[in-house]
């Protein structure tokens, strides 16, 4: 390519509280919190697929006066527009925007896993540009072949998006490798590879995109491994990358997709509260996630941004499992909604305190020393809150 990409716009203004997702995602890859400068920490991101969901990381983030980044997939932006995409997109980000006009944190939306490849994929990617404060342009896999795209097509794919999206001040997000595994119907993959490093300068020059998803062993879904073995990522790689876009720009920074933990509180919970006999308890003993320790090392090695899905899932579905074999004879849609909600709110305050992502904006408002993930408790009782 004969020109350079376009650099991202730093002067656009967006809607009150709302961000571009690399501005909030820089300060976490620098230690800055406030004034102060700390160590590393990554913000969780979060697929969320309904409203609560939202209400419910905005939430947590205020708590702890920590970022939000809100991602959406493309199943989920069909599920909010009933099938139609864009009102999907027009739908999520008014309500986002009002919510936002209302906090003191800072909140950008993100499309997750948009390709530039299919003409759906471009419809929805150019939408987004237009609705979002940040996008990622997938472009990685040659679906129909079953392999990794042509470096090539994934350079050219993804300059398309940074070429109308960084103008305007939209991050992108590109990606670089195969991850394997099922995030939702329309994000799989049955193989994985590994990042190259020797086309990894050749894509972030060629690009200039400041955010990208390695592969360094991570996985989409609940099963990344085999019942009773432990996840290993390649830290080393991501340390050898972070050295080659360093050199490039400093202020690039890496995202990690199916970086999901596996709460064993959670699988616990839902164990004690299905009978025995339930034909799901062996899936979920099955379940595998990537342990904490895991990626913590991916943070040193410059990933600030921690995509995180299916462990919500999870306690979403454990919460439920738990309120109706307590009591499934209330019938109000509120109570259930309420006892979910929480939930969720538990399982993202334990992701953004374990990122270190809190005190950014301003000192948390609860006491995370006190604050105790157990979903038999409700959400005052977690963050160390009395009630009368």
């Amino acid at each position: 390519m004969s020109s350079k990409p376009p650099v991202l716009n730093t002067n656009r203004k967006f809607p009150d509280g709302m961000v571009s997702a690399h501005s909030i995602l820089l300060k976490a890859k620098n230690g800055e919190k406030g004034n102060v400068k700390t160590n590393r920490y990554a913000i969780p991101a979060y697929n969320v697929t309904t409203f609560q969901s939202i209400n419910a990381a905005i939430s947590a983030a205020e708590m702890l006066g920590g970022s939000a980044i809100l991602a959406f997939s493309n199943s989920a932006l069909k599920f909010f527009g009933n099938n139609d995409q864009t009102f999907g997109l027009e739908l999520v980000s008014s309500y986002i925007e009002k919510l936002a006009k209302r906090t003191k944190i800072k909140i950008a939306t993100h499309l997750d896993h948009g390709d530039y490849i299919s003409e759906g994929g471009r419809k929805v990617v150019q939408a987004a540009v237009q609705m979002l404060t940040s996008v990622m342009a997938d472009n990685s896999t040659d679906h129909k072949a079953g392999k990794a795209m042509e470096l090539k097509d994934n350079i050219a794919l993804t300059r398309e998006v940074v070429n109308m999206a960084h103008p305007l001040g939209l991050s992108v997000e590109g990606e670089l490798g195969v991850l394997a595994g099922e995030e939702d119907e329309d994000t799989k993959s049955e193989h994985s590879t590994y990042t190259n490093p020797d086309e990894l300068e050749q894509f972030l020059t060629e690009t200039g995109v400041l955010m990208l998803a390695p592969t360094i062993g991570t996985m989409h879904g609940p099963n990344k491994g085999k019942p009773g073995q432990k996840v290993k990522l390649n830290i080393d790689l991501a340390h050898e990358l972070l050295k080659i876009a360093d050199k490039i720009n400093n202020e690039i920074l890496f995202v990690a997709h199916g970086a999901s933990t596996l709460y064993p509180e959670v699988v616990d919970y839902t164990l004690k509260n299905l009978p025995s006999t339930h034909s799901s308890t062996q899936k979920w003993k099955d379940f595998v996630g990537t342990d904490w320790d895991q990626i913590e090392g991916l943070i040193g090695a410059g990933f600030a941004k921690i995509n995180t899905d299916t462990e919500n899932r999870q306690t979403f579905v454990a919460a439920l499992v738990g309120a109706l074999n307590k009591d499934a004879s209330k019938i109000d849609i509120r109570h259930y909604e309420k006892v979910s909600t929480e939930a969720l709110t538990q399982s993202y305050l334990k992701k953004y305190i374990l990122a270190g992502n809190y005190g950014v904006h301003f000192e948390p408002k609860i006491d995370i020393s006190k604050f105790k993930f157990d979903l038999s408790l409700d959400l005052n009782a977690s963050i160390g809150v009395a009630t009368k």
